[in-house]
């Protein structure tokens, strides 16, 4: 290891990191907005802001960078202790809405289209298992919950190469990932589960990795105006593809771009706001909980008076300022202490000693 490596103290966070996070989900989220509205109101189509859809790619390349982060710190590799963190950073806060979706569906069938209190589906979806739901879907109770499922089986692969290959690079775990989108390409199979675990979106992972091994030998060098010209080239490439729909390669025309904006941001981005981290550690409820707020705004906020009189850009900011702030209760209040507990209950010590803040504050992870 020589004097340009970067070295991430176990306790550090990485201020751009928790800014992209925050403005991942944003622009998900106004995703969202934008087509919802687009089929309540039948606006026209081809103004949907599908770019925004690239949030999660941008979540997928962030994950692939601290996975590449956390398996590259000193000392052995745990794979129990790899899976206990992750599973209780993510799985409480997402089983909690996933089980409040169902009890919705049951109670009130009207309120969804497709959805149905079915348990097999409850089961799988808390599995995060991309398993067909009998109608060439593999889309879980949680809408949303497709990219958790796509996490958990980023995750597997990590563990499995880093622990039995001592993969601290991550190279196996890139092979095996690029191995399995070859293999999707190859075979161009019907079934809906196994084109889910082949998608190329998978690659996105690997970008994140790229990154990070790209970070980790740059990071102390003087790039000069280079890392603002990455950033800004990402942000420009995914401007200039606002209104296009989203793709059969996605990796290509936006988790490029994302690679690109955090490689960038990660360079250029040197001040530290507790605001804006805090938004950071929010993204993951605004995830998980936007939809409900979105939904509920565009279908039955929006057509009573006075709100049915505003500008749609004044919708736009009620929406956020709403979402984020329902978000701020929700990991507050269930999410944070149920990862605590969660943690507690499978690792046996505090979450203070044993999951470093970078660690802690990824909705990735």
């Amino acid at each position: 290891m020589n004097d340009k490596t970067v070295l991430m103290p176990r306790s550090e966070t990485l201020y751009p990191v928790q800014y992209l996070r925050a403005v991942a989900a944003l622009v998900v989220m106004l995703f969202h907005v934008s087509v919802l509205s687009q089929e309540t109101w039948a606006l026209d189509p081809r103004r949907i802001d599908h770019v925004g859809a690239a949030g999660v790619d941008l979540f997928f390349v962030i994950s692939g960078f601290i996975m590449a982060m956390i398996v590259d710190r000193p000392g052995a590799f745990s794979g129990r202790e790899f899976w206990i963190k992750r599973i209780a950073r993510v799985a409480p806060a997402y089983w909690v809405i996933t089980l409040f979706v169902f009890i919705l569906a049951a109670l009130a069938p009207s309120l969804f289209r497709s959805t149905t209190a079915d348990i097999t589906h409850l089961f799988t979806s808390l599995l995060f298992l991309a398993a067909d739901t009998g109608e060439g879907s593999t889309v879980p109770m949680l809408v949303v919950g497709w990219t958790l499922n796509y996490e958990i089986f980023f995750y597997a692969i990590v563990a499995i190469t880093a622990g039995l290959f001592s993969d601290r690079r991550l190279l196996i775990a890139s092979a095996v990932i690029i191995g399995l989108v070859l293999l999707g390409i190859a075979t161009d199979s019907a079934n809906p589960s196994l084109a889910f675990y082949t998608n190329p979106i998978l690659l996105e992972f690997v970008f994140g990795i790229l990154v990070f091994q790209s970070w980790r030998q740059t990071g102390r060098l003087r790039l000069g105006f280079a890392p603002l010209a990455v950033l800004a080239a990402g942000v420009l490439l995914l401007v200039l593809q606002w209104e296009r729909p989203m793709v059969d390669w996605r990796p290509y025309y936006w988790g490029v771009p994302a690679a690109a904006v955090l490689y960038g941001a990660l360079g250029v981005t040197t001040f530290r706001n507790g605001f804006l981290a805090r938004m950071g550690d929010w993204s993951y409820a605004v995830y998980l909980t936007h939809v409900f707020v979105v939904t509920f705004y565009v279908k039955y906020a929006i057509p009573t008076a006075p709100l049915d009189q505003l500008p749609w850009p004044v919708h736009y900011l009620i929406m956020t300022a709403t979402a984020f702030s329902v978000a701020g209760g929700y990991y507050t209040f269930v999410e944070r202490p149920l990862s605590r507990w969660t943690l507690r209950k499978l690792h046996g010590r505090t979450p203070s000693a044993t999951m470093p803040v970078a660690a802690r504050t990824n909705p990735a992870e």
